[in-house]
């Protein structure tokens, strides 16, 4: 069985942290039974590729879960980087309806170069060998989902950017591994994003065997996502740890948090 990760490209969420890069803001790098896979390539996507000596050329995939950009940013170059400049069409670019249509983020002049798959409520699709489907919509200001990915070591989930709303856990209930975006410590009804007591609650609804959280606002920061990652540890007794930029984690069958670096 080939070892798979998740690299992350950077670990931070919102606006003010995406705009003064008090995190990195890449979005994450999976690498799955050697298919690579890039998810939500934000702000500095490319550079923070290179600076990993990841290579472009080897992704086979590109998803973005909603057109904000801070998830969409580098989409267009890594399109470019993927294929070689454009000089060989290859891969898949999985995306909403809403990054193509009115206003898209995803350039007309790229198109051509990738396998273009619109993503519904439901959808299931593969790369290569992963097995990928996106079980729900998330409860977002534009239309998001986020996916679950299925390989050798198990089904790894990534909730993306939402409010809190019941149906979201059983959305992802069975998954091994789990990634969650948290922006906030506190909920501000305007901002439709997950606080840390949501991401708990989800966490123990879930009980995936390990939980990753990424995308930090602010709040979080400011909080700390390592003492907030503890205590989510303690209280659920799952596995928890906070994102940070460039941290690698392995995923297999006999893996303790000794094995994530």
């Amino acid at each position: 069985m080939k070892m798979s990760s998740v690299t992350f490209l950077g670990s931070g969420g919102g606006r003010m942290v995406v705009l003064n890069q008090l995190r990195s803001s890449g979005g994450f790098w999976l690498n799955l039974d050697g298919v690579n896979i890039l998810q939500d390539p934000g702000p500095g996507s490319l550079v923070m590729v290179h600076k990993l000596k990841l290579k472009p050329r080897d992704l086979d995939a590109i998803i973005l879960s909603h057109r904000h950009i801070d998830h969409s940013n580098d989409v267009n170059v890594m399109t470019e980087a993927m294929t070689g400049g454009g000089f060989h069409p290859r891969g898949k670019l999985i995306a909403p309806p809403d990054c193509l249509n009115s206003d898209p983020v995803i350039l007309e002049y790229v198109r051509p170069l990738v396998d273009i798959i619109e993503i519904k409520k439901g959808l299931e699709t593969s790369v290569g060998e992963v097995k990928i489907k996106f079980p729900i919509k998330t409860m977002h200001t534009c239309d998001t989902f986020g996916p679950i990915y299925e390989f050798s070591a198990g089904k790894l989930g990534y909730i993306p950017d939402t409010e809190y709303f019941p149906e979201l856990a059983g959305a992802y209930k069975g998954v091994d591994y789990l990634i969650i975006n948290v922006v906030r410590m506190k909920t501000d009804t305007r901002i439709k994003h997950l606080n840390i007591s949501e991401a708990e609650k989800l966490v123990n609804e879930i009980r995936p065997r390990k939980a990753i959280l990424t995308h930090f606002g602010l709040q979080v920061l400011k909080a700390s996502p390592e003492r907030q990652a503890k205590k989510i540890t303690k209280n659920t007794g799952i596995e928890v740890i906070a994102a940070r930029d460039r941290l690698k984690v392995e995923f297999d069958d006999e893996e303790s948090l000794d094995n994530w670096v």
